[in-house]
């Protein structure tokens, strides 16, 4: 785009020429050569930032229809069950980090027990990695079926006894075999008479236990009774989420492109404005032109551009 001093040497050129004509509807050939510079700028912007804003529309689109339709099935359920919010106690950011950390406590106390049989360190690691997995695995569906306790009542009695005797028969396995084996060690002399005793074997039963019973109750106070409930609910908070984190993106190019087309803008006028300011004075007669009250524009298509993409984003809920 053309400078103050291109400006200042054009305005005297035709203010000696008398140009524009005073009565010249018309801007003068430097002020329309100026703005055909800024609108081929203003192009490069847009050609930069609308990809941008395309991408980012064509991924709301598709969120924002799923979290209509989810939206309507969320009402329709909580107005049959007269319940809007489900009931937890425990978050679920919450309850994943209590999981993960029963997981590593029982990492550390499973490789002790298992480490007696003298195997390589990483058979050792598995089982013990896959009991502690497995404890607070179980635990989880105990506690779903404890909240979501239907009718009949022995469908669910069912399931619950069946992990109990699963669990708790396991765990009463391992350390039968592993006091049998140490029992068998001490009679060869290999280890300590304490260490063959039944006291170890009780104490890792008892423990996996009390990490059962413990992820059992997180597990039982983070979810909700009415399993489509809990869904509709947390599926409607991941889109929303999604949605908000689209419109923060998104008015975030959007401000810059705009705000580099009104730079673009602002400073197209004061070129044009100082073009006239010295075309005016170096004039003869210091007449004002006809063509000093009009006003430039970067141009329609800018303006609909900009107008289009503000009432795409006005759709994204907040």
């Amino acid at each position: 785009m053309h400078g103050r001093l291109t400006a200042r040497r054009n305005a005297a050129k035709d203010a000696k020429r008398n140009l524009p004509g005073k009565d010249d509807p018309n801007f003068s050939q430097f002020e329309q050569e100026l703005m055909a510079m800024a609108r081929n700028e203003a192009r490069q912007v847009t050609a930069t930032y609308g990809p941008k804003l395309e991408v980012l529309n064509g991924k709301h689109k598709p969120l924002h229809k799923d979290y209509e339709r989810i939206s309507k099935d969320y009402d329709a359920h909580a107005t049959k069950i007269k319940r809007s919010e489900p009931s937890v106690e425990l978050s679920r950011g919450k309850y994943y980090g209590l999981m993960f950390l029963f997981v590593l406590g029982e990492i550390p106390m499973n490789s002790l027990a298992f480490s007696v049989f003298g195997e390589s360190q990483i058979f050792t690691w598995i089982m013990a990695v896959g009991v502690a997995v497995a404890i607070p695995w179980i635990a989880h569906a105990m506690g779903i079926l404890f909240k979501r306790w239907s009718e009949p009542w022995w469908k669910n009695a069912i399931g619950i006894t069946a992990l109990l005797i699963l669990t708790i028969g396991g765990l009463v396995a391992i350390g039968y075999v592993r006091v049998q084996y140490l029992g068998d060690l001490s009679k060869a002399g290999a280890v300590s008479a304490f260490s063959s005793s039944g006291f170890i074997g009780a104490a890792f039963v008892g423990l996996n236990l009390v990490i059962l019973a413990a992820a059992t109750l997180c597990s039982y106070f983070s979810h909700d009774r009415d399993p489509m409930l809990e869904h509709l609910h947390r599926r409607t908070n991941q889109l929303n989420k999604a949605l908000q984190t689209i419109e923060a993106k998104y008015n975030k190019i959007l401000t810059k492109q705009q705000e580099k087309l009104h730079r673009i803008q602002q400073r197209a006028q004061e070129i044009i404005y100082y073009y006239r300011k010295i075309n005016q004075r170096a004039r003869p007669d210091q007449t004002k032109p006809k063509s000093f009250d009009g006003e430039h524009k970067l141009g329609v298509e800018f303006e609909q551009e900009n107008e289009r993409r503000k009432m795409e984003t006005a759709s994204i809920l907040v």
